[in-house]
């Protein structure tokens, strides 16, 4: 499950109406076993280079106003009273990860943006490298500050995903760059640094166009037509702490077997160790995204149930038919609501599957039939 903490306040979302211990109680009781939260370089940034992490005070106020900060920080000492004005963002982070080392879930921990706004569009300046705000230097400077401080202090940190939803981005000298040579060639230097600061993290990889491909580098093939170099898990020595991660937000398909067969081709074909697989890079893949309303019935459509039988090996079609096991997978998004996001404070998410003031599941009946059977389904395949 996806718990965002990339937005402008940079601390995971919901605290002004929930408990840690709560939030975290209630994915584990879905049978889930991780989860995946998002920060932005911008906080590291700010501890490195602007005088150290801000309080919560002044991050809520800085986002909020005075006003309206100074209401939430109340909210969120009332049901984290461990917390003060005095606290600060990592700080928060400290306690997430306490908790979840408590209750034995894995944390993957993910630099989701660079700036901390709303992901992800061609535009919002964290898309690609030497975008308006993804300075690489900054980035790989911040992925090891965090790989060792998570090694030093958070337990649960068994992974740490390298970047979110790479992608075509509207700035001219950035995009001019934009495939998958200069993808291995950050990627890859990235890699190598996160392990060296964290030996035992696994490292997730994401791909290109939003994480939905990661066509060649499964394949072997090379990069581009103009780069012959290959992608081949026996060039690093932290082969064996590689994970691949995709996104799906595929919503629009109408052919489950077209979708299983396109899943397959974009990456998951490094599942399939059979003869006929045309993967010859092999290791674990995972949805680190996909998601749709949970206020109505899109858990019945196309895109929805056919995630769920690629998943749990329950029908599985074409191409896919060959891949054995569970498929692990992280829901978008378990927070009923943010502080701000996209200008509207305590904006409502009804991809979310607790409700706004996170006191509940959003839709039981969603809950019923979709997440709980499909964790069932993974851990029994």
């Amino acid at each position: 499950m996806n718990w965002p903490g990339e937005g402008e306040v940079m601390i995971p979302e919901g605290l002004q109406y929930s408990s840690i211990s709560d939030v975290v109680s209630k994915i584990k009781s879905l049978g889930m076993n991780s989860i995946r939260m998002g920060w932005a370089t911008e906080m590291v940034d700010d501890i490195l280079d602007n005088g150290g992490d801000l309080s919560i005070t002044d991050a809520l106020n800085k986002v909020l106003g005075s006003e309206n900060g100074t209401t939430i920080l109340a909210q969120i000492i009332k049901h984290n009273p461990q917390f003060s004005s005095k606290t600060t963002r990592l700080q928060v982070w400290d306690e997430v990860a306490a908790e979840l080392q408590r209750q034995q879930l894995h944390l993957i921990f993910n630099n989701h943006v660079s700036k901390a706004v709303w992901c992800c569009s061609p535009t919002d300046g964290n898309g690609w490298f030497d975008d308006t705000y993804f300075d690489v230097r900054k980035w790989r400077r911040s992925l090891k500050y965090m790989a060792q401080y998570a090694k030093k202090n958070w337990p649960a940190a068994t992974a740490l995903s390298l970047r979110n939803e790479l992608r075509q981005v509207s700035n001219p000298i950035a995009n001019a760059t934009y495939g998958w040579s200069r993808w291995y060639d950050e990627m890859t230097a990235a890699a190598e640094e996160v392990h060296t600061a964290n030996p035992e993290a696994l490292i997730f990889l994401s791909g290109l166009n939003y994480g939905h491909e990661l066509n060649p580098i499964t394949t072997g093939q090379h990069l581009s037509f103009t780069d012959e170099r290959v992608f081949k898990l026996s060039d690093f020595k932290y082969a064996n702490k590689i994970v691949f991660e995709l996104h799906t937000y595929d919503n629009w398909m109408t052919n489950c077997t077209f979708f299983q067969s396109t899943l397959y081709s974009r990456g998951f074909n490094a599942l399939d160790i059979s003869p006929e697989s045309t993967a010859v890079n092999h290791a674990p893949v995972l949805f680190t995204e996909f998601g749709f309303a949970q206020n109505g019935s899109d858990y019945l459509g196309v895109y929805a149930q056919c995630l769920k039988d690629f998943v749990t090996g329950g029908n599985r079609l074409a191409e896919a038919n060959r891949i054995e096991g569970g498929i692990g997978w992280l829901q978008w998004t378990i927070g009923g609501s943010y502080y701000s996001r996209e200008g509207t404070q305590d904006f409502d998410d009804w991809w979310a599957i607790l409700n706004h003031d996170w006191s509940n599941w959003r839709n039981e009946t969603v809950l019923d039939n979709y997440q709980r059977p499909m964790v069932q389904g993974v851990l029994a395949a």
